[in-house]
């Protein structure tokens, strides 16, 4: 049986550089361990490490084909405080939004952004449960 719980989320880039730098300079994300030459970075967070692995070195480990194009899942943050606020201070770091905060009907708050590949990022907060 599979464990109950995923310790690696791993983003695909196909610029490393630029990826590594928005995830430490402008989400502010401390490095855990990189290894340059095979363009891979992990940032060891609360609950789960995150990583980042250039298309070009994955390609070695999984075949091309079974890489899909980025961008096509959604990533969600633990709750914060305040959407707003985070929004407005991500913002000042050039985080560029494709969703403004809006409170669904279901009684969450959510924001959405992406980083340079096209990685779709969720902040939220629950208003009412």
């Amino acid at each position: 049986m599979l464990p109950t719980q995923i310790q690696y989320l791993v983003l695909i880039t196909d610029n490393y550089q630029q990826a590594k730098e928005f995830y430490t300079k402008v989400l502010g994300f401390e490095i855990d361990e990189e290894v340059p030459e095979d363009e891979y970075v992990q940032f060891k967070l609360d609950n789960i490490i995150l990583a980042v692995f250039s298309r070009t070195q994955m390609s070695k480990v999984i075949d091309e084909k079974y890489l899909a194009k980025t961008g096509g899942a959604l990533y969600t943050f633990a709750e914060v405080a305040d959407v707003d606020q985070t929004v407005a201070d991500l913002k000042t770091k050039g985080v560029k939004f494709i969703k403004e905060p809006r409170t669904q009907p279901w009684g969450q708050r959510t924001t959405y952004f992406t980083d340079p590949d096209g990685h779709i990022w969720e902040i939220q907060k629950w208003m009412k449960k």
